[in-house]
């Protein structure tokens, strides 16, 4: 007995001591970010400061470099092998404030007048890839040209590789003053396709953990509905959610209004209970999340102060840029510190690179030129180009990767590598050509903006109360905008917000403000 309990002491301090030597080198990793992430900060800086824009190196490009450079250090320095964070914390701790500042800041008008073409795009556009892509795979492996996955394996690769990213590319078009229908377009489409690309990944999961290997039409048929049922719930729950919370806050105590801390906690606790339930409901929080950042700066806007307003506006804008930095550097340092854990099919890696451009060709230019004809606006061919270019891979492709589970350790290898590369190749390749292809086809600025003020900062005070504008009048819109609109005007925002604010209302609030 003695002489086990001596035995046992020894192995009980091993242990503790290489729990102590990983919490040091967490503790490393997150200074080495936070240093990494103030570089960023300040390259950033530079670059909306820069006037040359034919060519462009994104934000997000520096920061998966920046990553590569620290992932070589610690494969040398540390014996650290497998990949340190957790899914769930991309999840539900950095995904939320990005995809809800993109809903925030978005363009109401312009998205909303754009809607069914998005709609398009991003719910059959991202269905027709997702199923080219696992067909094409499926095929591949069938020849003996790459690892052949399962069908429901291949699908699956298929839905988590069609969420695109497009930050890298968005940063350009600001730059260059890229016409507004193109970015609306690339925007609205990118954030509900990482909405639908989720759903259909959590369903071929569930297809894989109930042991269904093959994927017959009815099956398909079943994605697709459930893709569309997701879709109005989790809409629906961001209303409710959203509409309760304006609710409360437009009849709470007008002395609340001294509080921005507590205006702002109650916005944003509202809009994460929605990306919560959403989830747990089994509907898409990402989808829910985006609409409640949607109508949450149309509603909850006018019914807090402005010293609130302009704070939360910056405080979403500031957790949304580290948290995507955070996400791009985690990804650099995966590539090479954790590269024992993936399984690199360099064939695998190559065809399916081509086949991901193929399925977004087959699904960008159809669709647009269907979505033509019941437009008058037209959407021309240099567009089309473009947005075809656009579908970067990013964030939520990488998260998705991290959270794929299949019988076989050897095929979940694969598709995790084949992300990886994916979203460091499009973001590196695609997101430094924007610039020059934008060039090419003509659709770049004419003249420099100023060098020292960004042009969001400029229309700061316009857009911090995006319904405090006067909107265009309903007579003067056609179909589903207008038909919003009058129906915005005469029954919610009487319910549910405030009429706008006055320069009279803002310097009243500023002296009560001087008197405290």
């Amino acid at each position: 007995m003695e002489g086990g309990s001596m035995m046992a002491a020894p192995i009980a301090d091993i242990v503790a001591d290489a729990v102590r030597a990983e919490e040091a080198w967490t503790g490393v990793e997150l200074l080495v970010c936070a240093v990494l992430q103030l570089l960023l900060i300040f390259l950033g800086y530079r670059l909306d400061r820069a006037t040359t824009t034919s060519v462009m190196i994104p934000e997000s490009a520096y920061a998966i470099v920046f990553g590569l450079c620290f992932g070589a250090v610690l494969k040398f320095c540390t014996p650290v092998t497998k990949i340190g964070l957790n899914p769930q914390v991309l999840f539900f701790g950095l995904l939320p404030p990005i995809i809800l500042e993109a809903g925030f800041n978005m363009k109401k008008r312009g998205f909303f007048t754009n809607f069914s073409t998005i709609l398009l795009l991003a719910i059959v556009g991202t269905l027709i890839a997702t199923f080219i892509t696992g067909g094409a795979l499926i095929c591949l492996g069938n020849l003996g040209l790459i690892t052949a996955l399962t069908p429901a394996e291949a699908y699956l690769y298929g839905s988590l590789i069609s969420a695109v990213d497009p930050v890298a590319t968005l940063s350009v078009f600001k730059k260059n003053d890229a016409p507004p229908m193109l970015f609306n377009l690339v925007f609205g489409e990118s954030v509900l396709n990482d909405g639908v690309a989720i759903v259909v990944f959590s369903l071929f999961q569930e297809f894989i953990r109930h042991g269904i290997s093959d994927v017959d039409h009815d099956a398909a048929l079943m994605v697709v509905l459930k893709v569309i049922a997701i879709g109005i719930g989790s809409v629906a729950l961001a209303a409710a959610v959203c509409f309760i919370s304006a609710f409360l806050l437009k009849i709470a105590d007008p002395t609340l209004q001294q509080y921005p801390h507590y205006e702002i906690s109650i916005v944003l606790l509202s809009a994460y209970i929605s990306y919560v339930v959403g989830d747990l409901a089994g509907l898409s929080g990402i989808v829910a999340l985006f609409f409640s950042g949607v109508l949450m700066s149309h509603y909850h806007m006018t019914n807090i102060s402005q010293e609130s307003a302009a704070a939360l506006k910056h405080l979403l804008s500031t957790l949304a840029f580290l948290a995507e930095n955070f996400i791009f550097l985690y990804l650099g340092v995966s590539v090479v510190a954790y590269s024992s854990s993936f399984n690199w099919d360099w064939g695998f890696i190559f065809l399916q690179l081509g086949v991901l451009l193929f399925a977004r060709a087959a699904n960008t230019f159809p669709l647009c030129a269907l979505a033509n004809v019941g437009r008058k606006d037209q959407i021309p061919l240099s567009h089309m180009v473009v947005i075809w270019f656009s579908g970067l891979r990013g964030a939520i492709a990488f998260a998705l990767a991290l959270n794929v589970s299949t019988p076989d350790p050897t095929h979940a290898g694969v598709i995790q590598s084949s992300t990886l590369f994916t979203v460091m190749f499009t973001t590196l390749v695609f997101g430094v050509s924007t610039g020059p292809l934008l060039t090419h086809m003509g659709l770049g600025k004419a003249a420099p903006a100023s060098p020292y003020l960004r042009p969001e900062a400029v229309k700061l005070l316009d857009d911090v109360h995006d319904c405090g504008g006067d909107p265009p009048s309903p007579s003067t819109q056609t179909g589903m905008t207008g038909m919003w609109t009058s129906m915005d005007e005469k029954y919610l925002m009487p319910v549910f917000g405030k009429p706008p604010r006055t320069d009279a209302d803002d310097e009243t609030q500023a002296l009560e403000y001087e008197r405290q």
